[in-house]
């Protein structure tokens, strides 16, 4: 053999290790790095207000967002449905939030003239002090859907924007998540699907590791301003599922994209809620666990949100 020839192989196989190397991803040191964005996070300022929507509607469903992260919807069988929902946890940082709502058809393709939606948009002063209300509140916005009488519309879409002031600044989906509309969507889909089936699998298998779950659900402690005492409550009722309730299949369902493409989850077709689910045939109760992840842009590796 040549020197020229040995030459040539060992090149071959110096670039064929850096490729491997290059290949081989440490996911926790990546998920880690992910998560010290929350580890002992020191906020702004002392304030801890808190950002609630009340949303009333009548004969129609709904989805509403704030920052184009999922805030409420509603695809139940009921006419009528009233819910006061928090909002921090759409809220990212301080500075002008985005309201997006549709409004879709109860039965069948039409708004109904019965149909109506109203929205009030509240702020309280201290989300630290319970006992008192969580402090004064403020009305920021009201907002009633026109009414549709002789309208043929098959939807209603309003858009608007509210100021808030929160004492944290988080980058995260900023920082690390991938455009997904930048990628083929049945590639997208398929990776999704086997997340989904794996994360569904250690729910049933009662496996979820809650070290990594402690360390995520650290970004909606800060948005909450709460501690260790939630956190441990979530995760033991994440990862305990009560007796009885037995796993629904993942299946009959659709891919949901957040944050301008970089968030996604899977909800059931039938009533948007979330594709991992459990049912107690006997009492019918049951347990859904919503799961948003999203795409490292550099190293192409999964996360949770």
């Amino acid at each position: 053999m040549t020197l020229k020839t040995i030459l040539s192989l060992c090149s071959i196989l110096l670039l064929a290790l850096v490729a491997n190397g290059q290949d081989k991803v440490n996911y926790e040191q990546v998920d880690t790095e992910i998560t010290d964005h929350y580890k002992d996070y020191k906020y702004s300022n002392k304030k801890r207000p808190g950002y609630y929507l009340q949303i009333n509607n009548q004969n129609c469903y709904y989805d509403i967002r704030v920052n184009d992260l999922p805030a409420s919807n509603y695809f139940r069988e009921h006419p009528a449905y009233s819910v006061r929902t928090p909002l921090n946890l759409m809220i990212l940082k301080s500075g002008e939030q985005k309201i997006s709502v549709k409004i879709f058809p109860f039965i069948g393709e039409e708004l109904s003239e019965k149909a109506a939606l109203q929205l009030q948009l509240v702020r309280y002063s201290d989300m630290t002090d319970p006992d008192h209300g969580f402090g004064r509140f403020t009305i920021l916005w009201e907002w009633e859907m026109p009414k549709v009488g002789n309208q043929k519309l098959p939807l209603f879409v309003m858009e608007t924007e509210f100021d808030a002031k929160v004492p944290y600044t988080l980058e995260t989906l900023d920082l690390y998540a991938q455009d997904l509309s930048e990628l083929q969507e049945e590639d997208v889909l398929k990776e999704v699907i086997e997340h989904f089936t794996i994360k569904r699998q250690t729910i049933i298998n009662k496996t979820q590791d809650r070290d990594h779950l402690e360390r995520h659900l650290k970004r909606a402690l800060v948005q909450l301003y709460k501690g260790k005492k939630l956190s441990d409550k979530t995760i033991d009722g994440m990862i305990n599922i009560k007796d009885g309730k037995e796993p629904q299949p993942l299946e009959d369902f659709e891919i949901k994209y957040y944050y301008n493409n970089k968030v996604v989850t899977l909800v059931r077709r039938s009533d948007q809620r979330p594709a991992i689910w459990f049912k107690n045939p006997n009492t019918g109760a049951m347990f859904r666990q919503p799961y948003y992840i999203f795409k490292h842009k550099k190293t192409g590796t999964w996360h949770m949100w």
